[in-house]
């Protein structure tokens, strides 16, 4: 393989690697509501992880729950980020979605602290840290400081949506036991928003061909 075509490859991968985590995380919700509402039958619930519990003549939305936490978390395991300190965050943020995954939400409205909980909130704040503190590194590469100011400023929203969306939903339902559908675009936001992140890093990388260096 000529060491063009080694770049190009490694270029595609890492690009399709970002498109599929952004794509996949930006459909999660629709999957969830009309597969609740197609397939099982339950209508819109309150949050994402109803649907980890609603059962209906023996068919819910369990496994796509599940199964999509779970390919976003390994993804993100397996994407290396471009300094030691992004992969770490990567890397954690990953295994919190998976964590997500593997510990229900509480059904019984009484808990104030849940590993489900925790490891959402911990999955959020690792991305909502690569957004705000992380995406930069790449920047000087760009060697156009108006559109690294804007890029700069473009992450650091993203990153603090990030944190106020699910910050947000927990709130209403942990501690003001507020269930209704805004916990579910409050989660959409969130997720959509994370989503964004990785398609405008893609959009970056594609003017620097960072990823074929």
């Amino acid at each position: 393989m000529s060491k063009e075509k080694l770049h190009y490859h490694i270029h595609t991968t890492y690009f399709y690697l970002r498109v599929g985590i952004a794509a996949i995380a930006i459909l999660l919700p629709f999957v969830l509501w009309l597969g609740g509402e197609w397939y099982v039958g339950t209508g819109l619930l309150d949050s994402m992880s109803d649907y980890y519990h609603k059962v209906i003549d023996g068919k819910s939305m369990r496994d796509w729950f599940v199964g999509i936490l779970f390919v976003i978390g390994v993804f993100l395991y397996l994407y290396k980020g471009f300094t030691a300190k992004e992969n770490l965050a990567l890397n954690l943020g990953g295994l919190f979605e998976i964590g997500v995954a593997i510990f229900p939400m509480d059904t019984t409205g009484t808990a104030s602290f849940t590993l489900h909980g925790f490891c959402a909130i911990s999955f959020f704040l690792c991305i909502a840290y690569v957004c705000i503190w992380r995406a930069s590194d790449t920047l000087y590469i760009l060697n156009d400081p108006v559109k690294e100011k804007k890029y700069k400023t473009v992450y650091k929203s993203l990153g603090i949506a990030m944190v106020l969306s699910p910050l947000i939903a927990y709130l209403l339902t942990v501690f003001f036991k507020q269930y209704s559908a805004l916990t579910f675009f409050l989660e959409t936001v969130a997720v959509w928003v994370f989503g964004t992140y990785w398609i405008i890093k893609s959009k970056e990388f594609s003017k620097t061909k960072l990823d074929e260096i």
